[in-house]
């Protein structure tokens, strides 16, 4: 029976041969891969990381909620500090859709159309069940991480763990142990050394937040997506002008409130769903003429308003950023 078997196998393989016959396909040419050592890999990231102390930049964001299935395209301005400080404008043409105030402590998040404040620690979320404005998941937190990445800086007691594929070199910080989670992950681009990605994770190892990087041009991205796969929400910012390392006075990220509005304070409450506290906070002056957030400070700059009078005051100039953020 064997032989039989064998016997047909030899009649039929050769014309099999005829009928199935070689595909060409495009070649690809073998490249030569950068190497590195897990120390110049870890080198290069720190020095990225700890070479940047101020961002300025404009163009656009979009913020995506998901769940809702809802997005939102913004024109955005922003200036950015090291320790989570952060002032970002938000607009649609020249109506203020929102301006988000980080001091590296508190986070205050104001939508004029409401006339609304959210305020709370830095990381904390805040949304608007009711409202069609994804951006309200935006938390400047993860803003100010994106822009200005923290360096790896590991510890006595802690572990970096090396990889590389053809594309990139990767590197995962985690305590010492045979059974510990990663807390964060970082990727750099192979040839240029480049961050390219980042990953935070939470104590069970869980991802918790991630960045894409890309599109440099000089020394700076010109694109960063931020997701938080758990809660369903990604903002993309696409720059068309960034600066580096630029001097931003102090007064950029204090806070200021316009008469009227309503303070929603956001808490670690808020977020497992039991309703946030609200109360109403008074301005500088009545209801006619009262400064905004505008200008309430009084100071003008080649920025120009927001869709008022000639000479309307702009937050950015009242806040001591002038060349910088100009149009």
């Amino acid at each position: 029976m064997r032989w039989r078997a064998m016997a047909l196998l030899l009649v039929v393989l050769p014309g099999a041969g005829c009928l199935a016959r070689p595909k060409t396909i495009p070649t690809v040419p073998a490249r030569t891969l950068r190497a590195a050592s897990p120390d110049e890999v870890l080198a290069a990231y720190e020095a990225y990381a700890n070479g940047n102390e101020t961002l300025s930049a404009s163009g656009d964001l979009e913020v995506r909620d998901l769940r809702a299935g809802r997005a939102r395209k913004l024109g955005v301005r922003l200036v950015a500090s090291r320790g989570g400080k952060l002032y970002l404008k938000g607009s649609v043409a020249v109506v203020t859709a929102m301006e988000v105030v980080a001091d590296g402590q508190r986070f205050w998040f104001q939508v004029p159309a409401r006339k609304t404040v959210w305020t709370g620690l830095s990381g904390a979320a805040h949304r608007a069940e009711s409202d069609d404005a994804p951006y309200y998941a935006l938390r400047p937190s993860d803003v100010t991480s994106a822009l200005l990445p923290e360096p790896l800086a590991p510890g006595r007691g802690d572990a970096v763990l090396f990889e590389a594929d053809g594309d990139s070199f990767a590197l995962a910080l985690a305590a010492q142990g045979a059974r510990e989670t990663a807390r964060r992950r970082v990727w750099l681009d192979r040839e240029t050394m480049r961050p390219s990605r980042l990953r935070r994770y939470d104590e069970r190892g869980e991802l918790v937040s991630e960045v894409r990087i890309g599109s440099w041009q000089g020394d700076a991205p010109r694109r960063i997506q931020i997701a938080r796969p758990a809660e369903g929400y990604e903002a993309i910012l696409d720059f068309d002008r960034v600066d580096r390392n630029v001097p931003v006075p102090a007064q950029a990220f204090v806070p200021r409130t316009p008469a009227g509005y309503k303070l929603v304070e956001v808490s670690s409450m808020t977020e497992r769903g039991c309703p946030p506290r609200e109360r109403a906070i008074g301005g500088l002056g009545g209801p006619k003429g009262t400064p905004s957030l505008l200008s309430e400070r009084g100071i003008y700059s080649r920025v120009g308003g927001l869709g008022g009078p000639k000479g309307t005051p702009s937050l950015l100039s009242e806040r001591g950023i002038y060349s910088r953020v100009s149009e």
